[in-house]
């Protein structure tokens, strides 16, 4: 009895550093385009210029 929980606590341990420490609660992983791009303008990623071409691209 006592070796089951020790596998169950080696596999919790496991998947938790498996993923990087990341909670997904089965929302959908994919994220929003417009936030991805809203993300990469505040980041510096991109410039003013870029960031309205490819807002204007992705809500046509």
């Amino acid at each position: 009895m006592m070796i089951i929980l020790w596998v169950l606590i080696g596999v919790g341990i496991y998947l938790v550093l498996k993923s990087n420490g990341k909670i997904d609660f089965g929302n959908n992983s994919q994220s929003d385009p417009e936030e991805v791009l809203k993300k990469r303008y505040v980041n510096g990623e991109i410039d003013d210029e870029t960031y309205s071409k490819m807002l204007k691209t992705l809500r046509n």
